[in-house]
């Protein structure tokens, strides 16, 4: 007994120490859940990107997006990568305080609404880190924005709703009401307008980015007031959208996904989505700060830069008319050529 309890021992010390040795983290990181809480690289270079979101990076939208456009550059440019998760603006502000106090090179803020004076304060008291809000329309000193038009894609979008219903009732779900938000909202009722003037948009909100249930119900509640077709920018509430309309697709609902090709979490009911390549438009940025080519400003990407497109489900893209088909892509090819400016809302 003796011996069994000598042997017992040592393998609890060597299974502590082997998972003492598993405390650091690797490169890349892997996706925070805490909060604004940040992690310490291993062993950083000279230059390393952090990255923070308002959602989890498993979201398949506007997170996990941004979390691929991490990874892609720490793949490229092969330099030390972390991220966190801020669902609060606090969380998010500390998460900048500590990154920039490890003297990171680069620190993108994955939300419009944190270009605030905390980040300009924290900003100008770390003059060496390179601040980047997504969504953001203004910039001082190093602190930037990446403006993404993701309403070039959502007008689209809206045209092929209204081309396509039946109930001429088609609905909206967003998580907290956030002005860029509202304007791709906006830009989807456009759309449709452009198509019929008197199709009814409704417009529902979950107030919280982060539960999916909420989402599914809102959603539920639309398609049961008639509406057939279903478009979000609700970050993780976009599976309980599509688990929704997924729900009631004997009722005809199909849905669109957004800032991403959602069409795997739902390929039977997503008929396309509005995309954002936030992988290249980040690298860029990265690769422009390395190189110290980066200029503090305003960049607005679209479709006229190749950054938003509208793709569509090759599993059910057939179920588009042809006529519905032609009007989306002379809109597209209109948006690109400079041609016709979409509706957006100011975000001043």
């Amino acid at each position: 007994m003796k011996k069994l309890g000598a042997v017992l021992a040592l393998v609890l010390v060597s299974a502590v120490a082997l998972l003492a040795g598993c405390g650091a983290p690797s490169t890349p990181t892997t996706p925070t859940t805490g909060g604004g809480d940040t992690k310490p690289v291993e062993k950083a270079g000279d230059f390393k990107v952090a990255l923070v979101t308002p959602g989890e990076v498993t979201d398949g939208g506007w997170s996990q997006s941004a979390y691929d456009g991490l990874q892609k550059i720490h793949t490229e440019l092969n330099v030390p990568v972390n991220n966190a998760v801020a669902d609060a603006p606090a969380k998010a502000f500390a998460a900048f305080r500590d990154f920039a106090g490890q003297d990171y090179s680069l620190v993108i803020g994955h939300a419009s609404e944190w270009y605030a004076p905390e980040t300009l304060k924290i900003a100008e008291q770390h003059p060496k880190t390179t601040f980047l809000i997504s969504g953001g329309e203004n910039a001082q000193g190093n602190v930037a924005c990446m403006r993404f038009q993701l309403e070039d894609a959502c007008y689209v979008l809206g045209q092929i709703a209204a081309s396509m219903s039946k109930s001429n009732k088609i609905g909206v779900v967003g998580p907290e009401k956030v002005a860029v938000i509202e304007s791709t909202f906006f830009a989807f009722e456009q759309g449709a307008k452009s198509v019929k003037k008197d199709i009814e948009v409704t417009i529902v909100w979950t107030q919280d980015g982060k539960d999916i249930a909420r989402a599914k119900e809102r959603t539920l509640i639309l398609i049961d007031q008639g509406c057939d077709f279903i478009f979000h920018n609700a970050n993780n509430g976009a599976a309980g959208v599509f688990q929704a309309v997924q729900e009631k697709k004997d009722k005809g609902v199909l849905a669109f996904g957004a800032n991403a090709d959602q069409s795997s979490m739902a390929p039977d009911v997503i008929l396309a989505s509005a995309a954002i390549d936030i992988s290249g438009a980040f690298v860029s940025l990265a690769k422009s700060v390395k190189d110290g080519s980066f200029k503090s400003e305003v960049q607005f990407i679209g479709m006229k830069q190749n950054g938003v497109s509208v793709v569509y489900n090759p599993k059910i893209e057939s179920k588009i008319p042809a006529d519905v088909k032609k009007l989306a892509e002379e809109t597209i090819k209109k948006i690109k050529a400079g041609d016709f400016k979409v509706p957006r809302q100011n975000m001043k």
